[in-house]
């Protein structure tokens, strides 16, 4: 009977471990900050992470777009927002971590809403310093 519940232990043990993994960071410069003023052009409230695409200015001063990986749902909440609170065609101040290939785009640091209230991403900020911390342990 024990090795029966070992084995059940086992098999739901290996069933949960892909949903306690993290995503890494590692494509994202989490030492570099980008802002801009940017009008939200869509939001995707959803697990494992929110992402929200923003139309910014390019170089060329042209309208570009950017899609900017952010929090889970969880820390939105935990923070007082809703999908309700981030409105397509509204402007927004956005900063982000850009991603190491030199694609528009990357991590989300923060995002200001029209109505003055501030989201920082505290949970992108901690598991990519634990990414940067293991990059910085495996050059050595």
């Amino acid at each position: 009977m024990n090795k029966v519940k070992a084995v059940i232990c086992v098999v739901a043990f290996a069933m949960i471990a892909p949903a306690l993994a993290h995503h890494s960071f590692a494509g994202y410069d989490m030492e570099k900050t980008l802002t801009a003023t940017a009008v939200l052009k869509e939001f995707r409230w959803g697990a494992p992470h929110s992402t929200a695409v923003f139309t910014i200015k390019g170089p060329d001063g042209k309208d570009v777009d950017m899609t900017i990986a952010s929090a889970t749902p969880a820390m939105f909440v935990r923070q007082g927002f809703t999908p309700r609170d981030f409105k397509v065609g509204e402007k927004m101040d956005v900063a982000w971590h850009p991603a190491r290939n030199g694609n528009l785009g990357g991590a989300l640091a923060s995002i200001k809403l029209p109505d003055g209230r501030t989201f920082k991403d505290t949970e992108f900020q901690a598991l990519g310093q634990k990414d940067a911390g293991a990059q910085a342990a495996a050059a050595q």
